[in-house]
C-alpha cells in the first residue's frame, strides 16, 4: 500500500501543502515544535479518524481557523488508485471514499492501512489494561470492520447494564436482553482478539529476538472470563460456549456487580501481558527494553496486516530512533524499511540513516514542507 498525493488544510501548524511521496517514502527533518509529528498524525488521521495524540478534533484546526480538510490518492498492491477526504468544520466530520459519502465511520475506517510508531507508545506498556485493550480494539478494528462494529454494538450494552445496576430497584426483565446482547458481542470480542494474539505473538517473538537476541520477550492475552482451568478455549469455533460462560457469570454477578455500579466480567476487563526473561516486563523491564517491545508490538501489527490483506501497511516511525542505542537502530532499518512505504521524522539526517539513501528527504519548518 502507498500514499501517493496528500492535500492538507488548516490541519494543526499546517496551513496549505499539496505534498506528492515516493514510492519508498521519505526522510522528514525539522527542528522541535516544526510540524514532522503533525504531518505524521495527518496520514495517520486517514485510518481512524482522530487524532492519535488524544485530542479532540477541534484541537486539530489551526489556530484561528474554523475548519480542517485533509484528501489523499493512495493505491493497493493492484495500483488501482483511491481517493479519501476528510473535513472537520468544528461540529461535524465528513468522509469520502472515492466519491462515495461514508455514512458511519465503520465503513471507513481502516481501509487505508498505515501503522505509527510514536515516543508515547511506551504507554502501551507503562500504563494499566485499558490502554493495552485500547491499541488492541484499534489494531483489531483495522484488520476486520466487523470487529468494530461489534465492539460498538458491546459497549452500547454495557452502559445500558450498567446505568440498570445504579437503579434504584433492579429489574432483571428490563437487564436480561441487554446481557444476553453482551453475552454474544462478547463472546465473539473475546475470540478475535484470542485469535489476533494468538498470530501475533509469534511475529512478536521473532523482531524481539532480531533486535535484542540476548532476550525472550513474548506477548499474550489474557481473559479473565477463562482464566479457571476448566474454562479453556481449545479452538476459534467456540463461540456458544463462551457466550454461555459470560451469560451465566453475568446473570450470576448481577448482585454484587450492582452493589459496585458496574459490570465486573467480559472483555472490558481483560488484558495484554508483555513479559520479559520469564517476569512482566512492566514491572522488571527497562526503558529500553519496553521500547524495544512496542516496535516488536507494532512490527508484529504490520505483519499481521500483511497476512490478512496481503499488503504492507504505509508505515510511520516519529522520530523513535533517538529513543534507542544505535545497534538496534540498525537491525531495525535494515529489517524494515525496505519492505513499506516508509515515513521517517528526525531533527537531522544523522549517520544511522545512511542506509536509507533511497528515501528523498522532505524538511519542515513552521508547518511549510518543501523537497530536499
Amino acid at each position: 500500500m502507498n500514499i501517493n498525493e496528500l492535500k492538507l488544510s488548516n490541519f494543526r501548524n499546517i496551513s496549505e501543502a499539496n505534498l506528492k511521496f515516493a514510492e519508498q517514502g521519505h526522510l522528514i527533518i525539522g527542528d522541535n515544535g516544526q510540524g514532522k509529528t503533525n504531518l505524521l498524525e495527518a496520514i495517520h488521521f486517514l485510518t481512524v479518524f482522530r487524532s492519535f495524540r488524544h485530542a479532540a478534533d477541534r484541537e486539530c484546526i489551526r489556530f484561528g481557523k474554523d475548519f480542517f480538510w485533509l484528501s489523499a490518492l493512495w493505491t493497493r498492491g493492484d495500483d488501482v488508485p483511491e481517493k479519501i477526504t476528510v473535513g472537520f468544520n468544528g461540529r461535524r466530520k465528513k468522509v469520502t471514499l472515492s466519491g462515495n459519502l461514508a455514512k458511519n465511520l465503520s465503513m471507513v475506517f481502516g481501509k487505508f492501512k498505515s501503522v505509527l510508531l510514536s515516543p508515547d507508545d511506551i504507554s502501551i506498556i507503562q500504563q494499566g489494561p485499558a490502554v493495552r485493550r485500547k491499541y488492541l480494539d484499534i489494531a483489531l478494528s483495522i484488520v476486520s470492520p466487523n470487529y468494530l462494529v461489534r465492539l460498538k454494538r458491546y459497549r452500547k450494552a454495557l452502559a445500558a447494564r450498567n446505568y440498570l445496576l445504579k437503579s434504584r430497584k433492579l429489574n432483571v426483565e428490563l437487564i436480561r436482553p441487554w446481557e444476553e446482547q453482551m453475552a454474544e458481542d462478547g463472546a465473539w470480542l473475546i475470540l478475535e482478539r484470542i485469535e489476533y494474539v494468538k498470530l501475533l505473538s509469534p511475529l512478536y517473538h521473532r523482531w524481539y529476538e532480531k533486535l535484542s537476541p540476548a532476550e525472550n520477550s513474548i506477548v499474550s492475552y489474557r481473559c479473565r472470563l477463562l482464566e479457571r482451568k476448566s474454562r479453556q478455549v481449545k479452538n476459534s469455533q467456540e463461540h456458544s460456549r463462551i457466550r454461555e460462560l459470560l451469560g451465566d457469570d453475568l446473570a450470576r454477578n448481577r448482585e454484587v456487580e450492582r452493589s459496585r455500579g458496574a459490570t465486573l466480567i467480559g472483555p472490558q476487563t481483560d488484558d495484554l501481558n508483555f513479559e520479559i526473561n520469564g517476569r512482566r516486563l512492566r514491572n522488571y523491564g527497562s526503558q529500553g527494553q519496553q521500547r524495544t517491545a512496542v516496535i516488536c508490538l507494532k512490527m508484529a501489527e504490520a505483519g499481521l496486516l500483511k497476512r490478512h490483506h496481503s499488503i504492507n501497511a504505509v508505515l510511520l516511525l516519529d522520530d523513535i530512533f533517538a529513543e534507542l542505542d544505535r545497534k538496534r537502530c540498525e537491525r531495525l532499518l535494515e529489517r524494515l524499511v525496505n519492505r513499506h512505504q516508509s515515513f521517517i521524522t528526525a531533527p537531522g539526517k544523522e549517520a544511522i540513516f545512511d542506509s536509507l539513501s533511497y528515501l528523498t528527504v522532505k524538511y519542515i519548518t513552521g508547518g511549510v514542507i518543501t523537497d530536499g
